[in-house]
């Protein structure tokens, strides 16, 4: 029951900071939602910075190990590149992720550390799990990347930096899961263009 209901928290208060915002959402407003007590929500977060943080926290998990099953299933570094680069792009654009992410952008002076255990805990173990797969891919001589953290942070501003962009701003141009992945496409096209080794003619 105690699982259960940190779940319920949890996607209540996602759906509650992305409907109305930070500054909106109170655990007074979740605890009813969610027909608790204030107290139950209160021994769990003692505050709504408390709150957010784990909501974040949760994106984040979840992003991790869709990136570490990929990677653990794989045999193939360049394909399980690009299939978590894709998950990637989907995953950013997908309101709960992109309201977290506007928060944190709008709001984070507010909360303590945010951003900080955000690098910690979510961006630098998902950049590491990309970079071991280019350093693979590099190993086995299929591509040219030396920095391989570098390399990813480049693959990563390709996909996500106009997509997210342009729907922060409401935009919306990519909301077709056609145009995504014609995006995407080419995205990845031009990354392989510029690190894969020419073959001998």
């Amino acid at each position: 029951m105690s699982a259960q209901l940190d779940r319920q928290v949890l996607e209540i208060a996602t759906a509650q900071f992305v409907e109305h915002g930070y500054a909106a959402t109170s655990l007074d407003k979740i605890a009813r939602e969610i027909g608790c007590s204030k107290a139950t929500l209160y021994r769990r977060y003692a505050s709504k910075e408390d709150l957010f943080k784990a909501v974040v926290a949760e994106r984040g998990r979840m992003l991790l190990e869709e990136a570490g099953a990929v990677e653990a299933s794989s045999r193939d570094p360049l394909a399980a590149t690009r299939e978590i680069a894709l998950f990637f792009l989907d995953f950013m654009l997908r309101p709960e992720t992109r309201e977290a992410y506007r928060i944190v952008i709008g709001d984070g002076h507010r909360i303590p550390s945010i951003a900080d255990d955000m690098m910690e805990t979510s961006v630098e173990p998902f950049v590491a799990t990309i970079s071991r797969l280019i350093k693979a891919a590099a190993d086995a001589g299929r591509i040219d990347s030396i920095d391989h953290e570098e390399t990813t942070r480049v693959l990563m501003s390709l996909i996500i930096g106009w997509p997210l962009q342009n729907t922060m701003l409401g935009q919306n141009r990519l909301n077709d899961q056609d145009a995504r992945q014609r995006f995407f496409d080419r995205a990845w096209g031009i990354f392989l263009t510029g690190i894969c080794r020419a073959r001998p003619a």
